[in-house]
């Protein structure tokens, strides 16, 4: 059964060209040093960005977090820059599983990342949005891009 867009006014998409049942990880960021399920945050009025990532689009809902860990995560910021064309600006976070050994708030800290707060498996998409917020609904100038590295092994993606 093909998973329903949750209804948030923020949604979790990834893009790839990979028509498979499940989507493995990769390690393709320099910034960030585990492989991760790359997703891209976006509000209901906006269009999947970054298409380059791919023609398909798979959305990320709670039972994905549950899938790799039923418990609590953190969010932490990554870094920020601009595009490479005016007005785009990225912002790049990771979302790890609390008990995950040297990522808690210490080991993520001491990498340069910010922490941004925490959520539960089965409430993720709704609590990233407010975590979230700031970033998104920024009054500026700008075409904001969101980018979340999710520590998964693997995303389900029936077709």
């Amino acid at each position: 059964q093909a998973k329903k867009r949750p209804p948030f006014s923020m949604y979790l998409m990834h893009r790839t060209n990979y028509w498979g049942e499940w989507i493995d990880s990769t390690d393709d960021d320099d910034e960030v040093d585990f492989n991760a399920i790359w997703v891209q945050a976006m509000n209901d009025d906006d269009g999947c960005c970054c298409k380059g990532f791919g023609r398909r689009a798979v959305p990320v809902d709670d039972s994905d977090f549950g899938r790799e860990c039923r418990g609590w995560w953190s969010l932490f910021k990554v870094s920020e820059e601009d595009g490479h064309t005016y007005p785009h600006y990225f912002y790049k976070f990771v979302a790890i599983p609390q008990d995950t050994y040297g990522y808690g708030k210490r080991g993520c800290g001491n990498r340069g990342w910010d922490y941004e707060g925490e959520f539960y498996w089965d409430d993720a998409v709704d609590a990233l949005e407010r975590l979230l917020q700031n970033y998104l609904d920024l009054d500026d100038d700008y075409i904001n891009h969101i980018h979340i590295g999710l520590w998964m092994d693997q995303l389900y993606a029936p077709k």
